[in-house]
């Protein structure tokens, strides 16, 4: 009797990395947004509407099983975030730089632009691991 061998896809690993960083994405725009959301001139609410829609985005086409373009809108969403993160804390760089004011970095923004550049490189990431693994089922 032959048997027959069927593939059929599945999510792989980096689904559930894909899933980690969507958290930590999420806990980097709420971060930010609660450190400096009393301080309109160093805040961006574009970084934190781009960083939830990246997040939203990629949850999304993830649930429809187009894991490919989930990775990329996150990374996109974390790429424009970053970007207007550092558009709006310009001016306090260049204020700690030449020393006019404050002559050291504060914690928040060491957290923060922490936060940014490790989601994003961490977006980064999972846009080239492996979406889907294939995997062989043996029929009689």
């Amino acid at each position: 009797m032959a048997t027959k061998t069927q593939t059929k896809t599945k999510k792989s690993y980096s689904f559930l990395i894909m899933l980690l960083v969507m958290i930590l994405t999420g806990v980097t725009a709420y971060v930010y947004a609660m450190s400096y959301n009393k301080l309109e001139v160093y805040m961006s609410w574009t970084a934190v509407i781009a960083m939830a829609a990246g997040i939203v985005a990629a949850l999304v086409f993830s649930i429809i099983g187009w894991d490919e373009l989930a990775a990329g809108l996150l990374a996109v969403g974390n790429l424009i975030g970053l970007l207007m993160f550092i558009q709006a804390i310009y001016g306090y760089v260049v204020v700690v730089l030449v020393g006019i004011d404050l002559n050291s970095f504060d914690q928040k923004f060491i957290v923060c632009a922490t936060l940014f550049v490790v989601s994003f490189i961490a977006s980064i990431v999972t846009v080239f691991l492996p979406k889907k693994k294939i995997v062989e089922i043996e029929q009689k």
